[in-house]
């Protein structure tokens, strides 16, 4: 006698409806979860780095405005990310300028407050689905505003590199501090840059290039005192010498007798051979 085939009823037809459903809700939740994961960034190596690409922060940032460690050390971080061609809106995460900034996220949280106070920053939180993130605008001499006000002699140009490659981060805050002083208020000398170079006219600049010299200098001279200095920096005078060694082992400064060389881009950089600091966006 022939069994009759069993066709499966309507409760097994269920199921595996139900197992397709949850296994594609499954994958849903995965791909979710990557592509709502916050993007990865490596320090740049060497061989990486764009030694050209800088901002132009305001010297009344640094001098005039009584801004905190944290903040000045958050600050070029936020004007690095943000596009110098355009006044557009950037997104980046608390956890990402923390590393940059080589501060803890409760420091970037109270600068970030305080740059707003102080009129440097527009912070707006957005929603996207499930995410949500803040996008900044952050206030420093952008290529418009720099060519439309000739804001050359009010600024300092901080390479990007400084904190693409990680030193920023490596450095002390006081270090930073001190560092960002010096920029602003060391001086353009043409003629004693020239003969330290190696580059003496003889005292005849007829024909030299001076826009040449402000774009590829290598240094300006700081010939303050180091007690007004730090009184300018609102830094305590107490055990700097480690703050100057820790400056000239990146060689971002040099001490020559009673004044100091101090340069624009680090003599010394960072190598990643395995580029595993990752940071979050």
């Amino acid at each position: 006698m022939m069994t009759k085939r069993r066709i499966p009823g309507m409760a097994i037809l269920r199921d595996i409806q139900r197992q397709k459903e949850e296994k594609k809700k499954q994958q849903k939740e995965v791909f979710r979860q990557v592509y709502n994961r916050p993007k990865e960034k490596a320090f740049s190596d060497i061989d990486q780095l764009n030694m050209d690409s800088f901002r132009a922060i305001p010297k009344s940032v640094i001098l005039e405005l009584g801004l905190s460690k944290a903040a000045l050390a958050v600050y070029p971080v936020l004007c690095c990310e943000a596009d110098f061609e355009k006044d557009e809106a950037f997104q980046i995460s608390q956890k990402n300028i923390a590393r940059f900034a080589g501060v803890s996220e409760n420091s970037v949280r109270n600068a970030l407050k305080e740059l707003e106070n102080a009129r440097l920053l527009i912070k707006e939180k957005v929603t996207d689905g499930p995410r949500h993130f803040y996008i900044y605008r952050v206030g420093f001499f952008c290529k418009p505003i720099l060519d439309k006000a000739r804001q050359y002699g009010g600024a300092i140009y901080f390479y990007n590199c400084i904190i693409d490659n990680g030193i920023w981060a490596e450095l002390k805050p006081r270090a930073k501090v001190l560092y960002l002083t010096m920029r602003a208020v060391a001086k353009q000398d043409f003629e004693l840059y020239s003969v330290i170079e190696g580059e003496d006219y003889g005292g005849d600049w007829t024909g030299v290039n001076y826009d040449d010299y402000i774009r590829n200098r290598k240094w300006d001279v700081c010939d303050i005192s180091l007690s007004k200095l730090c009184k300018l920096a609102k830094i305590e005078r107490t055990n700097l010498t480690p703050i100057l060694e820790e400056l000239e082992r990146y060689k971002l400064i040099e001490r020559v007798d009673r004044w100091i060389k101090v340069y624009l881009r680090p003599g010394r950089l960072l190598r990643h051979k395995t580029l595993t600091s990752k940071i979050a966006y």
